[in-house]
């Protein structure tokens, strides 16, 4: 629309990278477009912003005070467990944009039955969106636990990576279908307490509760055994099981986002934060 005006006026200004697209992150790929306007959204958002402070700040902490009072012979396992807790702490942290991927837009959620794009791709692109921003959050924890009290061992690294990694399908995937039937409008700034409805709260601590569950399964038997290496062994393996799982859900979630366009269009476009 903007090149069209310049042309007509007949001016030489040439049109501003927002109206080419040279502007854009180049991502390849169909879902390419889908998650640059994702990820800048997230970007731009302030509950972001204070997370990239607060919870690197919070790791810090951690690993300056809490750590080293757990003693040697507690094991390399248990010694370990601040990281792996704040693997797991970057995703409870993102909830709100993985419990209700569609309120933060509020009118903007249109655009998405109106564009020509598959339901399951706009999941897919939400949810890669959250990971990386939770990957980013873990990522810059893990610097600043290293900075205050100390690099971890190598494998309690991949351990915590493959942890981040491997639960992140289960809590997306389910987070998908409560943002289906559970959304909330939301305003585009901070809020005590307002990014999620009640019910989408309960649920989103009973899928954390579930995911923390299941992967507390090969830490009690490291711990048991004591080899440290069956921590990242036994988390890869049921990331790789989550991660089928969620590519055998994302088609059906997609069916039922499609089914429930106008409940979920009126709830997250309405006035009700």
């Amino acid at each position: 629309r903007l090149a069209l005006a310049a042309a007509r006026s007949g001016g030489d200004e040439r049109p501003r990278a927002a109206a080419t697209g040279a502007g854009g992150w180049r991502i390849p790929g169909r879902l390419g477009p889908l998650l640059e306007k994702e990820g800048k959204y997230l970007l731009r958002h302030p509950v972001a912003s204070v997370l990239a402070l607060v919870v690197p700040a919070f790791a810090a902490l951690v690993a300056w005070k809490v750590s080293p009072m757990i003693p040697a012979e507690a094991g390399e396992v248990v010694r370990a467990l601040p990281l792996f807790g704040f693997a797991a702490y970057a995703h409870l942290a993102t909830q709100p944009f993985w419990l209700n991927a569609f309120g933060w837009e509020r009118g903007g959620a249109r655009a998405w039955f109106l564009a020509p794009v598959a339901p399951s791709d706009v999941l897919l692109a939400k949810n890669v969106a959250a990971y990386l921003l939770s990957l980013a959050l873990f990522a810059a924890s893990a610097a600043a636990g290293v900075a205050a009290g100390g690099a971890p061992p190598a494998w309690a690294l991949v351990g915590a990576l493959a942890l981040h990694a491997g639960i992140a399908p289960l809590f997306l995937g389910a987070g998908n279908v409560v943002s289906i039937l559970n959304p909330r409008p939301v305003a585009h700034t901070l809020q005590r307490g307002g990014h999620l409805a009640p019910l989408s709260a309960f649920a989103g601590m009973g899928i954390f509760s579930a995911g923390a569950a299941l992967f507390a399964v090969p830490v009690l038997v490291a711990i048991r055994l004591d080899e440290a290496w069956l921590l990242p062994a036994g988390w890869i393996a049921l990331g790789v099981a989550c991660l089928a799982a969620y590519r055998i859900a994302l088609p059906r979630v997609g069916r039922l986002l499609a089914a429930r366009r106008e409940p979920l269009l009126e709830a997250a476009c309405g006035d009700d934060l």
